[in-house]
């Protein structure tokens, strides 16, 4: 079992670990945005939500650019995945960030576009960046 609570500093050394393997392990992403991953900067100014188990450890976290209501991670421990983490935690942002909701998904992370598109987000625009190409997704109210 696990739960959502706001990021305390406690986290921190927990968080870059699970941000640092999920990205290790992203093989559809570039090996220098891998090697360049860094929690402290990449999600600076941002509110983070974290999922714990029962030991209070932490499972995953969500990080919202919130002026723009912008999901910009979301990201779950190897091995915590597949037990609807994910989703609990964007439903919690429900209480907290007015929709539309907006993220960008890099098209070659196959395993996260269904999972978006299964929670009914849409696809609104799409480009290629440094990391290549991606789409923009918007969720709206059900």
């Amino acid at each position: 079992m696990f739960r959502v609570r706001p990021f305390a500093e406690k986290d921190r050394l927990a968080l870059e670990a699970i941000y640092r393997d999920s990205r290790t392990e992203a093989t559809w992403l570039p090996s220098e945005a891998r090697d360049e991953s860094d929690f402290a900067r990449d999600t600076k100014g941002e509110v983070l939500h974290v999922a714990v188990g029962k030991d209070d450890e932490p499972v995953g976290f969500v990080s919202v650019w919130e002026p723009d209501a912008f999901i910009h991670h979301l990201y779950v421990r190897n091995g915590s995945r597949q037990r609807g983490i994910g989703k609990v935690l964007l439903n919690t942002l429900r209480a907290r960030l007015p929709m539309p909701w907006r993220l960008k998904c890099l098209r070659a992370n196959d395993g996260a576009l269904a999972f978006y598109f299964s929670q009914g987000w849409r696809e609104v625009s799409s480009g290629v960046g440094e990391d290549g190409p991606f789409a923009v997704l918007e969720k709206h109210e059900a």
